[in-house]
């Protein structure tokens, strides 16, 4: 009997140790360390319905990697052109469901913001907004995709509790956000319905971004992240005059970002989507020395015609910490096969 009850304890004991290492495979995006990882990112995908095949090509391509982290989305996952229907968006929930790792989605203006359009199936934008945030953020602070991730989410704070799609994330002492900024003038273009409601939520949705960005900073700084990258939809003129029209509802943003990078002085990345043109450069100029800000890099996207994918590769130890290569899916170059 003795004998039986030391085994038992020995089995309770490994069935312990199995569950705490996979508690911890769940939760490895805590570390602490100084290893290196990568994930992939892409965005304005996907955009065509005869382009779903080549999405579906990226998914496998992405899942075929087995040294990926997760998988960041920078929004539009339509084109500007098509319903906003809650058919469309299950079956978008549905294809980011078929990623094998954690997927962190950061909402675009085509998926709320310019529903209004007539082609869009003319929905109240607010309406769509609620829609998307309970379908793509079910669970506060839990990712998408087939194995989840924990992240911290904004809707914590019950100054902005609404923010569920605001989330952040430390891996390897490199700080990770995402923040809801998107195209259409950050939501302030006109439209035929548009009320004060609408307004009054980008005055929030910009309180909440700002507050988002600056406490990222001051956590990165506090923890010794060695690296920040923050990850939004919108393209918002880094480059432009201050007070251009394509700076309308991007200007105390940008601001805040030049700021924290100036101060971090350490690798920033600034990754979005929107003007579907995969790039890597160095747009910010500071507001007083009109130089350069070397340490701030933005990152676009593949999108829109070009269904591919960027790799980012994360070494905390080297003085770049971010490089960003070109995955291109040989099979999109071809033909659509002919059934």
């Amino acid at each position: 009997m003795k004998t039986f009850s030391n085994k038992l304890l020995m089995l309770a004991a490994v069935c312990s140790s199995a569950l705490a290492q996979t508690t911890l495979a769940d939760d490895d995006h805590h570390a602490k360390g100084y290893g290196k990882f990568e994930f992939a990112l892409i965005g304005d995908v996907p955009y065509n319905e005869v382009d779903y095949w080549k999405f579906d090509n990226v998914i496998a391509d992405i899942n075929a990697n087995k040294k990926l982290k997760w998988v960041l989305h920078a929004g539009d996952f339509k084109n500007g052109s098509s319903l906003c229907s809650d058919e469309l968006f299950e079956d978008r929930l549905q294809r980011f469901q078929t990623f094998k790792k954690p997927l962190i989605f950061t909402p675009g203006d085509n998926e709320w913001t310019d529903c209004h359009r007539a082609n869009n199936g003319a929905y109240l934008p607010l309406e769509r907004l609620d829609k998307v945030r309970e379908l793509f953020y079910p669970v506060p602070g839990q990712t998408l995709g087939q194995k989840t991730m924990r992240v911290e989410t904004q809707a914590d704070d019950s100054n902005h509790a609404e923010f569920v799609e605001n989330t952040r994330w430390m891996e390897q002492h490199v700080m990770f956000a995402a923040v809801h900024i998107v195209g259409s003038n950050n939501a302030l273009a006109p439209f035929a319905t548009r009320t004060s409601a609408d307004d009054e939520e980008v005055v929030r949705r910009i309180d909440a971004a700002l507050e988002w960005v600056k406490g990222t900073f001051a956590k990165a700084k506090a923890e010794n992240a060695h690296g920040v990258l923050l990850l939004f939809q919108a393209n918002p003129g880094f480059e432009l005059a201050k007070n251009s029209n394509s700076r309308i509802g991007f200007e105390e943003i940008l601001a805040e970002m030049e700021r924290e990078a100036v101060d971090f002085k350490k690798p920033v990345i600034f990754a979005h989507g929107d003007s579907h043109y995969v790039r890597m450069d160095k747009p910010m100029k500071g507001s007083i020395s009109n130089r350069r800000i070397e340490n701030a890099t933005r990152v676009e996207t593949f999108g829109a015609d070009d269904v591919h994918w960027l790799r980012v590769s994360v070494d905390p130890k080297s003085k770049e910490v971010f490089s960003v290569h070109q995955e291109i899916v040989e099979k999109n170059l071809e033909e659509h096969p002919q059934p």
